[in-house]
């Protein structure tokens, strides 16, 4: 950063007031790339300078900035609101962000005469009985499915007036109230069962569930007595899944921090009902990490439980309490000690690196500190056909599997490693024109793999990026800055570097061989008749393989919208 420039920060600092407030640091084309606040302005500014010899993330900040602003505030706890409202308002790159642009989906089951099961990420947005959050995300849409399976919640919303019971009433996914197939007290109460389901406390509704199997039973209603039994066998399995039961809080979202890593346990109805790690675009700095973490998840609309659980303590608890408070409408408490019933599923369920030994070799070696983020890449082809590109991610000390990309070659024809690698490399390293670049990838491959590496970076402009490439057997790590370490003499750097290494190379052939199953399954499917592209496709999503479609029954077949006639082809023809 120049001087002329670091001066006028400094005398911009020493004009702040000593007062309660939100500060604002702006770069030269006027955006705000973060946002903080203080109980005393002057005092929280001139501590960024001080932790500037300390963390890269605050360089970065005075690097890029041209101006900071403040807005003055009559309390601290005005300036925490305000502060959440223009972080949420205007996205500053080095504030905490969550990766997931809304909440995480929850489940709804509506307040209406009728209930049905809707998806919300907005709590409050959908008059009803919010359960979740869901994660990872994807469940949401697979309970939701399930609920329609196995209660029958209406599939219509709003629901319509009809003649004639739709194609869902069919399939079992709907009990049809819109023409009179089910009576108002028995869709209510599937409605309530549901909502045990949802919410775990199943007890008391299964001995209701039994008590209905035996007056169908009575009344010679063998098919509903049937239904009945599935939302019964659903619900005790249910119960025998629950590892972390009795819990002495019936709801609370518990924040489990490990460096950079936020581990988010979900408990409702006295039981853990959820767990994943929380994802994020941007990390923030690491003294208001926990505050942002916090302000960020709850901000977008996430479910406020009664009680939030921490494993640290945090400076602004009694200020985020009152904000979580005056949101939910009610009292919600801030705890830093987890229970032991849940610190001990945690530590048998999540394995959390000690990379404390590794960071200090590896600063030792390279001469710069072990980055948040690794990402590997590796190439696989089967004698030039099916050439395939692979990216993954190390943070913090795993493998984030959420991060992965793959990618097709589209240019290269027949065997060139070199082109397929600089094509694969280039798509990538240009997207890291969107997103903060990883301060280090890694290449499978000796001096050549590492050549085309720097080739695309030079040939797109990009700075502060890192490139080493790997050489298998011999375990040799090429640097962009001319060293070859024998890895083999460095176990802590072997197990970093051959980790990344084998997953790039598991993701690359992994998807090659699923290319070509894919080409495989749609050159048998070819010949059926009756069987053209888009059948084609439906087939290969559903089941993925010859032996699977062979085994489906008919009925199901035709569920897929195939008609019989091309039905039993398959069946003829895979038989």
């Amino acid at each position: 950063m120049r001087s002329v420039e670091m001066g006028e920060l400094k005398k911009q600092i020493e004009k702040a007031p000593d007062k309660p407030g939100v500060y604002l640091f702006r770069n030269k084309e006027g955006k705000y790339i973060y946002i903080g606040k203080a109980k005393n302005l002057k005092s929280r500014l001139k501590g960024h300078l001080q932790n500037l010899k300390v963390d890269p993330k605050e360089q970065k900040i005075f690097e890029e900035s041209s101006k900071i602003e403040w807005i003055i505030t009559k309390s601290d706890y005005e300036a925490f609101v305000l502060e959440s409202e223009l972080i949420k308002q205007y996205k500053p790159k080095y504030n905490v962000r969550l990766k997931s642009g809304s909440g995480y989906p929850m489940l709804v089951i509506t307040d209406d005469e009728y209930p049905t099961v809707l998806i919300s990420r907005k709590y409050g947005e959908i008059k009803g009985d919010y359960f979740g959050p869901f994660l990872p995300a994807r469940t949401a849409r697979a309970m939701k499915d399930l609920i329609h399976k196995l209660f029958k919640l209406r599939t219509c919303d709003p629901m319509p007036k009809r003649n004639m019971v739709c194609f869902d009433y069919h399939l079992g996914l709907c009990s049809a109230p819109c023409v009179g197939k089910i009576s108002k007290s028995d869709y209510r109460f599937d409605a309530k069962s549901a909502k045990a389901f949802l919410s775990g406390n199943v007890k008391k509704v299964i001995y209701q569930l039994y008590d209905k199997i035996e007056e169908y039973k009575e009344k010679m209603l063998f098919e509903k007595a049937s239904v009945i039994r599935d939302q019964i066998t659903a619900m005790e399995n249910l119960i025998q899944k629950q590892e972390v039961l009795g819990l002495p809080f019936e709801e609370a979202d518990i924040f489990y921090f490990h460096g950079k890593k936020v581990l988010f346990v979900v408990v409702r109805g006295h039981r853990i009902v959820g767990k994943n790690f929380l994802d994020f675009k941007e990390y923030g700095l690491y003294e208001d990490f926990y505050e942002q973490v916090l302000t960020e998840y709850y901000g977008k609309g996430n479910y406020i439980p009664e009680e939030v659980i921490l494993n640290v303590d945090i400076k602004e608890k009694e200020n985020i309490s009152k904000w979580l408070s005056d949101k939910k409408g009610e009292k919600v408490s801030i705890k830093n000690s987890i229970p032991d019933e849940i610190l001990s599923f945690i530590n048998r369920n999540f394995n959390f690196t000690d990379i404390s030994v590794l960071e200090k070799i590896f600063r030792e070696t390279f001469g710069f500190e072990l980055p948040d983020r690794i990402e590997g890449f590796d190439i696989s082809t089967l004698q030039g056909n099916f050439t395939v590109g692979s990216c993954v991610v190390w943070e913090s000390g795993d493998m984030n599997k959420k991060e992965y990309r793959r990618f097709k070659v589209k240019t290269v024809k027949g065997i060139d490693d070199y082109a397929s690698l600089r094509e694969v490399l280039y798509r990538r390293f240009k997207k890291y024109m969107d997103m903060e670049t990883p301060p280090l990838v890694l290449i499978d491959g000796g001096k050549g793999q590492l050549k085309q590496g720097l080739i695309v970076k030079d040939a797109l402009g990009i700075k502060n990026l890192r490139i080493f490439s790997i050489a298998k057997k011999e375990e040799i790590l090429y640097t962009d800055d001319g060293k070859e370490i024998n890895l083999y003499e460095n176990q802590e750097l072997l197990k970093l570097f051959t980790k990344i290494r084998d997953e790039a190379h598991r993701f690359a052939v992994s998807y090659n061989r699923r290319l070509r199953e894919k080409e495989g399954l749609k050159e048998v499917l070819d010949r059926i008749e009756g069987v053209g592209k888009k059948r084609k496709e439906i087939l290969y999503r559903t089941y993925k393989t010859v032996d699977r479609i062979a085994e489906a029954p008919i009925e199901e077949l035709k569920k897929l919208g195939i008609p019989e006639k091309v039905a039993q082809n398959i069946k003829r023809y895979l038989g």
